[in-house]
């Protein structure tokens, strides 16, 4: 009788022989759990985001009037990049953490691949993604070899729909990426584009396994701020001052006001026009006219007052009127104007101007302070300089968890690569100080 062995597998016997096979003891990995995603907008193959698959475009558009709100955006954006990307050798010391900060040039390839994708405006765009949608979707191209990620560039968040998840295996596929959304495009358009979606919870080793065995060149593996619930695409706190009615508020205080000043003078005057007016003006053609005529006659002549009044840019003007004497001789006006007085209106709305500047500030999560929000005619003012510094460096660091998030990016590039290990990625915080601890103003730290 003769054994061969193949693999786990084994052949024995004489003129009959048996395969024998050894089953394991050692069990593979349990599998996380995941649950299915549930969208109540499902729009063919994809998760829509909003009812009409616009959200992103919609509210954008409904911000633009909003300076307060975006700017409070761009200081989160500001203060979430810091001065840069920088990077930093980790070493330890009798147990004790070391971060020397190097420069780039120190580590070619490194230095070549910053250069090559232009990493300063990447992190800067994807940085801008996740303060205005907490997601982001950087896109990875691979060497021919699937060894290196040559290339990383960002895909707009807000043109970025994913895929409806795979029940049966509980994974989402696939990204869809247009500028077209709001204008009903179909997946199936050439205006759209389909990149194949990783999983973020991979390591770099379990992604390069994978894109070998499905033969993927290029892929996107989102970062994404944490989320209070399951869902497809993330709800900014920020984004609550729509869902609030507050954003309504706030862009319609100027419309108000706008408005309010471009009607004030009619709003003020009484204008009393005297039958006799007409009369005198017309001799006796007036009562020969017919009262279509008439009522024709006495329009144009409201029309042309009302032009005259209308309008802050004819607040110099003057108006001419025609004084006649009745049959005793006395002088009668034909047209009277009387301002009525209904208080000093040039305050109007200023507490809700307030009170929206406060509410979408509150929102971006951003003090008043760091963009001279004071209200115009009042005592309020865009704080001190003691106000914004200590303002400026609870906002910086307030932002160390958002900054992790957008290191994945690097960390993953890093692990992809092979990049040494000891190496560490962190931007550069700018901390504002009094002019006698420091001329400039200002120094530098490291977020690590």
């Amino acid at each position: 009788m003769s054994t061969t062995f193949i693999g786990d597998v084994a052949i024995t016997g004489g003129n009959t022989k048996a395969i024998v096979t050894f089953a394991s003891t050692k069990k593979a990995d349990a599998n996380v759990t995941s649950v299915i995603l549930h969208t109540e907008n499902a729009s063919g193959k994809i998760a829509a985001w909003g009812a009409n698959n616009d959200y992103p475009q919609k509210i954008t558009k409904k911000i633009k009037p909003t300076g307060t709100l975006r700017r409070g955006l761009r200081v989160n954006i500001n203060a979430h990049y810091g001065s840069g990307f920088i990077l930093a050798e980790e070493t330890y010391e009798n147990e004790k953490r070391i971060i020397k900060q190097i420069p780039l040039h120190k580590h070619a390839e490194i230095n070549a691949f910053f250069k090559r994708n232009r990493m300063k405006r990447f992190f800067k765009e994807i940085i801008s993604d996740e303060e205005y949608w907490h997601f982001a979707c950087p896109e990875y191209v691979l060497s021919k070899d699937f060894k290196k990620i040559n290339r990383v560039k960002r895909q707009f968040a807000a043109d970025s729909r994913f895929e409806i998840m795979d029940e049966n295996t509980r994974t989402i596929n696939n990204l869809y990426v247009s500028s077209k959304w709001e204008e009903g495009v179909d997946v199936a358009s050439k205006y759209v584009d389909k990149i194949p979606l990783i999983n973020s919870f991979l390591s770099a080793e379990e992604v390069k396994e994978y894109c070998k065995k499905h033969k993927i060149h290029n892929f996107v593996r989102p970062v994404c701020f944490p989320m209070l619930t399951s869902g497809y695409y993330p709800d900014p706190e920020w984004q609550s001052i729509e869902s609030s009615g507050w954003l309504d508020i706030i862009n319609s205080i100027p419309k108000f006001k706008k408005a309010f000043l471009e009607e004030k003078m009619n709003v003020n005057l009484h204008v009393e026009v005297f039958e006799e007016y007409f009369e005198r003006k017309y001799n006796n053609k007036w009562e020969g006219f017919t009262p279509e005529k008439q009522d024709e006659i006495r329009k144009e002549f409201i029309e042309q007052l009302d032009q005259s009044l209308r309008g802050v840019e004819n607040g110099g003007k003057s108006i001419m009127s025609i004084i006649y004497k009745d049959d005793n001789g006395t002088p009668q006006p034909g047209l009277k104007i009387t301002e009525i007085e209904k208080g000093k209106k040039d305050g109007a709305y200023l507490d809700d101007t307030a009170a929206g500047i406060q509410a979408a500030l509150t929102a971006a999560g951003v003090s008043p302070s760091l963009i001279g929000a004071g209200v115009p005619g009042t005592k309020d003012g865009g704080g001190s300089g003691s106000d914004k510094r200590l303002d400026w460096f609870i906002l910086s660091a307030l932002k160390k968890p958002d900054r992790e998030t957008t290191l994945e990016i690097f960390e993953f590039i890093q692990d992809y690569n092979g990049w040494d290990e000891k190496l560490v990625g962190g931007f550069e915080e700018t901390t504002f100080t009094t002019l006698d601890q420091n001329p400039t103003g200002t120094q530098k730290a490291a977020q690590l």
